[in-house]
């Protein structure tokens, strides 16, 4: 709910701002309002006669001047483009094509468009298949799942030893334990 106060300062504002608006309400009808209005005169008047048109004589008028022809010119030729460096089959004077690879499919820096180098390699060290020169995949492990110490996965060696812990049950545990005695740990405890 509002409250409206009857202060002599309240009641001044709104007068202003009625006023105002009324102002910027009639303007345009005030400034149109004229243009529209005709002089009301008692009697009708005369029409005022036209005064004549002044006419101009006419211009002198001087011939055209005559074109000169211009000069024919003759088309230029067109540049003739630079001769094709690369023969018939492909190949340029280096023995590279226009992409830049030889005769054998590598390019300059002796990789094939895959990536891979004269020997199978990619920049990683790997082959197509995921192999390193070694043969062990991105993760470590060999066609039969062994990494580079005869360990798979689980810890296990081909035999079904495990470097600590226990062994797989279908393992020969006499040779585990040899193993584990001809390789001793070489943790710090001992």
């Amino acid at each position: 709910m509002v409250l409206w106060t009857t202060s002599s300062r309240t009641v001044r504002r709104m007068l202003v701002q009625t006023v105002v608006a009324g102002t910027l309400a009639l303007a345009p009808a005030a400034v149109v309002a004229p243009a529209f209005a005709t002089p009301d005169t008692g009697a009708p008047t005369a029409a005022p006669t036209p005064a004549p048109i002044p006419t101009q004589a006419p211009a002198p008028t001087q011939p055209a001047p005559t074109q000169t022809p211009l000069p024919t010119q003759s088309p230029t030729p067109l540049p003739t483009p630079p001769p094709d460096i690369y023969g018939p089959d492909g190949y340029g004077p280096d023995g590279y094509d226009r992409s830049g690879y030889d005769h054998s499919g590598y390019d300059r820096a002796g990789r094939d468009r895959f990536g891979y180098d004269r020997s199978g390699y990619d920049g990683s060290g790997y082959d197509h298949a995921g192999r390193d020169q070694f043969g062990y995949d991105r993760s470590g492990y060999d066609l039969w799942g062994y990494d580079r110490w005869g360990r798979d996965s689980a810890g296990y060696n081909r035999q079904g030893c495990s470097l600590k812990g226990p062994d797989r049950p279908d393992a020969d545990h006499e040779e585990c334990e040899r193993q584990r005695q001809a390789n001793p740990s070489t943790g710090s405890a001992g």
